[in-house]
């Protein structure tokens, strides 16, 4: 058997986290909001907020996906990559709260699966105690191996 690499740890660890929720859609949107409080306001992490918070609202996953996305490609006003990580985290958030409502054509199986990872390489790409502190409240537990 042959070693598995950091990211294969983190795709594990973050599955693992996912799978234990017994709301994962309400722990999806509990990280994004620990992982945005630092950040300038965005209205469409607003949004994904927002939709994680209002079951009714779960069918519209995909439209809230779609602002998010072309906001994140915007040329003209270029994420950093801390920014782009809070992006893909809200893009993951939507995606998870599309499939939980039922809808047809739903998005990646493994999308909630990413959330943890995701959130991960936010904290190590901050050197910000209070957002490294708010994301391992939320997420629960951190990996071991990593």
């Amino acid at each position: 058997m042959t070693d598995q690499t950091t990211a294969q740890r983190l795709y594990a660890w973050g599955r693992c986290r996912f799978e234990s929720q017994p709301s994962p859609v309400t722990w999806a949107g509990h990280v994004l909001r620990a992982a945005s409080r630092t950040f300038e306001d965005f209205p469409e992490v607003d949004d994904a907020l927002l939709l994680s918070e209002t079951e009714e609202r779960w069918p519209q996953a995909r439209e809230v996906f779609h602002r998010l996305r072309l906001r994140s490609l915007d040329q003209n006003a270029p994420l950093n990559k801390q920014q782009a990580l809070l992006f893909t985290l809200a893009e993951l958030v939507t995606k998870v709260a599309y499939n939980a409502a039922g809808m047809r054509a739903p998005f990646d199986y493994d999308s909630g699966w990413r959330i943890g990872p995701v959130a991960y390489r936010l904290m190590s790409a901050t050197d910000d105690p209070q957002l490294q502190a708010e994301l391992t409240t939320a997420l629960g537990e951190l990996p071991e191996d990593i």
